[in-house]
């Protein structure tokens, strides 16, 4: 394929709204970060917004079913390097979360989000039932990174991976009970894992939630300036470069997992509900997509995308109004971060090679076979 073919085949609705909420997050990430004039975290960031358009560009061009048949190896790689984390990882508030490569740091957790969604689209169409050894594959799949990562410690990205297998799952026609009867199960067991299954700083986390107040200085010490700069913003924001919690120190993580909170502030209710309506068109565009493509797999994929965007979409706006614990759940391309960004970059990308094959006139596609229902 040429390349001007290529940037034909383009979705550039969803490539306008994703431009929209990078612009959100590079002048959140500058206020965040300044300190007299440009910061080298800006810039750090700004180099990787661009590389992000060079990833998706770049996959643009690929077949679907090429990326599907390195997605095993993907995923391989991928677990080695979370691995090497607990081995040689970078500590940092006592989490090993990061491979330090000199100039960068590396969080192998968020390119594993990734892989899982694509290897996931490539095993689960095979799957014909719950014995099927395919459905046994899926399970060793997840289960690897999730233990790897719940070593680090890192709940919230452990449940980032499952949030889009649920999608994935409703989108390859597994039957609604079955998700009422984990929930149930779910619920049932709650109460040991509260007992044995949850450190400590992480139940105080959850209480936080319920009572802020409680350990001021300690676990709710983050929730109450997040929710006094979200308060404070009303309607219209203080202003760009203006606000308190912001640049007087008072909010810990805010150029990261707490972005949103200084939009908020800022920008007010209209900025953050400006950034809110971009991440519903970026969902509504997947929903588009999922009706339009035609093949089991390419229909997994993008419910696992959406899956994922909705989830950390969600709990990170949650989070920041104090209505979810604090878990380290970035907002997606608007907090700082190079593997986040390149990670949904990865995915965006996967989307687009697929889109671009439908967006062809002359294009005639044979659906997969349909499997019956797990």
């Amino acid at each position: 394929m040429r390349f001007p073919g290529a940037l034909y085949n383009l979705d550039y609705f969803l490539l306008l709204v994703l431009l929209g909420i990078q612009l959100f997050g590079l002048a959140a990430v500058y206020s965040a970060t300044y300190a007299g004039g440009p910061s080298a975290l800006f810039y750090k960031q700004l180099v990787y917004a661009a590389l992000s358009w060079v990833v998706i560009l770049l996959l643009s061009r690929e077949k679907f079913e090429n990326l599907l048949d390195l997605s095993l190896y993907l995923y391989l790689f991928n677990l080695f390097l979370l691995m090497l984390v607990l081995l040689y990882g970078k500590e940092v508030y006592g989490a090993k979360r990061w491979l330090g490569l000199g100039f960068v740091n590396l969080q192998p957790s968020e390119f594993m989000k990734f892989s899982l969604v694509l290897v996931t689209a490539h095993v689960l169409p095979a799957v014909k039932g719950i014995k099927d050894r395919n459905a046994f594959l899926l399970f060793l799949l997840y289960a690897m990174p999730a233990a790897l990562t719940l070593k680090q410690p890192d709940l919230g990205t452990t449940v980032a991976y499952f949030v889009p297998l649920t999608f994935m799952l409703l989108a390859r026609g597994v039957r609604l009970r079955y998700f009422i009867l984990a929930a149930l199960l779910a619920a049932a067991l709650s109460p040991l894992v509260w007992s044995y299954g949850l450190k400590e700083y992480q139940k105080k986390r959850i209480l936080a939630v319920l009572d802020p107040y409680s350990d001021y200085y300690g676990s709710g010490y983050q929730l109450i300036q997040s929710k006094i700069a979200v308060g404070s913003g009303g309607l219209w924001g203080k202003g760009f470069l203006e606000g308190t919690q912001t640049h007087l120190m008072f909010l810990p993580e805010k150029h990261t997992d707490f972005i949103f909170a200084v939009i908020a502030e800022e920008l007010g209710f209209i900025g953050s509900f400006s950034l809110s309506v971009l991440f519903f068109l970026f969902a509504l565009r997947l929903v588009f997509y999922y009706r339009k493509f035609r093949r089991l797999s390419e229909k997994v994929l993008v419910a696992g995308v959406l899956g994922l965007v909705l989830f950390q979409f969600t709990v990170n706006t949650l989070m920041t109004m104090g209505l979810f614990p604090v878990v380290g759940i970035p907002l997606p391309f608007v907090s700082l971060g190079g593997s986040s960004m390149l990670s949904f970059a990865l995915l965006v990308g996967t989307l687009q090679s697929v889109y671009g094959r439908y967006k062809d006139p002359y294009l005639r596609m044979e659906g997969e076979p349909r499997y019956r229902e797990v």
